[in-house]
C-alpha cells in the first residue's frame, strides 16, 4: 500500500492497465488455490474474450478488500492532486475500472483564459449601417448620387449600403399617377419598370430618401408641385406607417438659368413649402442639401452640366451632398437668390410668365405673343402672322 502511494500521479494509462490485469490475475489465481483448498470442484471454462470496461464482475467482491484499495486510491489521488496543483498540471479523468476499483478523477476546475485585448474588441458585434435598409428614389439628380455612391468615393461610405430606384424624368406627378393605379415610372439597372411602392415592397425598406420636383416645376406653378408631393408623402404614410421618410431639397440652378418656369427662385420656393410641411411631422423630415448654395445659385465648381440645364452635381458637389447625409454637414437655411440676368441676353428674369399649357407668354414689358404667332404689344397694335400690321 505504501508503495501505491508513492506512484507518480502522472502513470501512463497503458502502465495502469497492464496493472489492473495483473491484480485481476492475481486475484482469479488466488481464488482457485482457496476453492481447491476447501475441496470445491472447479469448472473447467472456455477462454474468454477480456471483458469492456465498465462491465463489472459477476462473482462475489470481497468487501474489505475493495474498501482498503478505495482508501488506498483515495490517498493517492489526493497527492496527485496536491502534485498537479503545485505545478498547474490536471489530471486527465478516464472511466471508472472494470472492477470497480476507481480512476482517478481530476477535481481541478479549467480555469478560463483571458482572451487578448484585441481579441475582445474584434468579438464585439458590428453596429449596423443607418442605411441598411434605405431606399433613395428620385429624378437624373438622384442618379447623379447613385454614380457617385456606386463608382466613386462614395462606394466606401455607408451610402453603399443603401439600394437606388430613379428614373431621369420621374417626378411627383407620376408617383401620383402609380398610387392612382398607373404603371410603374422608376426603372432597375435592368430596366424593370417599378410603382414607388413595388419599389419598398421589393427592397423592403425602412427608410426612404426622396428627392423630386425638377421636373414637376417645369410648366407647373409652385403651388400645385408641393399640393401634388404632400399627396404623395401622406399616401405613402398612409400605407407605410413606420416607414421613415426624408424628403431632399432640390438644389438650385446656375445663376442666370430659368428654363420654362424651373429656375433658382422656383426651386427656392418650393424648398420653403416643403420644408414647412414636413416639420414637427412623425418619421417625416426635411434634408436641406441646397445649404451650401449660400447665394442661393449652384456654384459653377459643383455644376455637372454648365452646357445643359445647368442643375445636375458633379462629383465635388455629390460629395457635399453625401456629407449632408452621413451627418457630417449640418445644413444652415439657404437664401432665396436675387435674379441675374443672364450675360448671353438671352433668358429672362422671374417677372416673365408661362402658363402650364406652355401657349402663352408675357415678358416684364407687358408684351404678349399667343401660341399662333399673333402679336400684340402693350400699345394696343396688333401684327398677325402674315405679317400685315394693323393699329388700332
Amino acid at each position: 500500500m505504501a508503495n501505491k502511494r508513492k506512484r507518480p500521479a502522472a502513470m501512463r494509462e497503458e502502465e495502469r492497465q497492464a496493472q489492473r490485469a495483473a491484480a485481476r490475475a492475481e486475484r482469479r489465481t488466488r481464488r482457485a488455490a482457496e476453492q481447491a483448498a476447501q475441496n470445491v470442484p472447479q469448472k473447467t471454462e472456455a477462454p474468454k474474450a477480456p471483458k469492456k470496461a465498465g462491465v463489472p464482475h459477476k462473482k462475489k467482491i470481497n468487501k474489505f478488500r475493495v474498501a482498503v484499495v478505495c482508501t488506498a486510491a483515495v490517498l493517492v489521488a489526493l497527492v496527485a492532486l496536491g502534485v498537479a496543483s503545485a505545478a498547474g498540471v490536471r489530471t486527465p479523468i478516464s472511466s471508472i475500472a472494470a472492477d470497480g476499483e476507481p480512476e482517478f478523477f481530476s477535481t481541478v476546475k479549467p480555469q478560463a483564459s483571458a482572451a487578448p485585448a484585441e481579441n475582445t474588441a474584434s468579438a464585439a458585434p458590428t453596429p449596423s449601417s443607418a442605411f441598411d435598409g434605405a431606399l433613395f428614389i428620385g429624378d437624373s439628380m438622384t442618379t447623379c448620387l447613385k454614380n457617385y455612391i456606386t463608382d466613386g468615393v462614395g462606394s466606401t461610405t455607408a451610402l453603399s449600403d443603401a439600394e437606388f430606384v430613379t428614373r431621369s424624368d420621374y417626378s411627383w406627378g407620376e408617383a401620383q399617377n402609380e398610387l392612382n393605379g398607373g404603371e410603374g415610372g422608376l426603372r432597375l439597372d435592368d430596366d424593370t419598370a417599378l410603382t414607388v411602392t413595388e419599389a419598398i415592397d421589393r427592397f423592403s425598406a425602412t427608410k426612404l430618401y426622396i428627392q423630386l420636383g425638377k421636373e414637376d416645376l417645369t410648366y407647373n406653378d409652385v403651388s400645385d408641385v408641393t399640393s401634388t408631393a404632400q399627396a404623395v408623402i401622406s399616401a405613402l404614410q398612409t400605407k407605410y406607417p413606420n416607414l421613415e421618410i426624408t424628403v431632399q431639397a432640390v438644389t438650385p440652378m446656375l445663376e442666370w438659368i430659368d428654363y420654362q418656369g424651373l429656375s433658382s427662385g422656383t426651386i427656392a420656393q418650393y424648398n420653403e413649402a416643403m420644408q414647412t410641411y414636413c416639420t414637427g411631422k412623425k418619421n417625416l423630415k426635411f434634408l436641406n442639401i441646397a445649404a451650401f448654395c449660400t447665394e442661393g445659385y449652384l456654384p459653377a465648381e459643383y455644376c455637372a452640366d454648365p452646357e445643359g440645364l445647368c442643375i445636375h452635381l458633379n462629383d465635388e458637389g455629390c460629395a457635399i451632398w453625401a456629407d449632408y447625409l452621413l451627418g457630417n454637414k449640418t445644413p444652415e437655411p439657404s437664401p432665396t437668390p436675387t435674379p441675374t440676368p443672364d450675360p448671353n441676353g438671352d433668358s429672362t428674369d422671374n417677372t416673365d410668365t408661362t402658363n402650364t399649357a406652355g401657349d402663352t407668354y408675357t415678358d416684364d414689358s407687358g408684351d404678349y405673343t399667343d401660341n399662333t404667332g399673333d402679336y400684340t404689344d402693350d400699345t394696343g397694335d396688333y401684327t398677325e402672322d402674315t405679317g400685315d400690321y394693323t393699329e388700332e
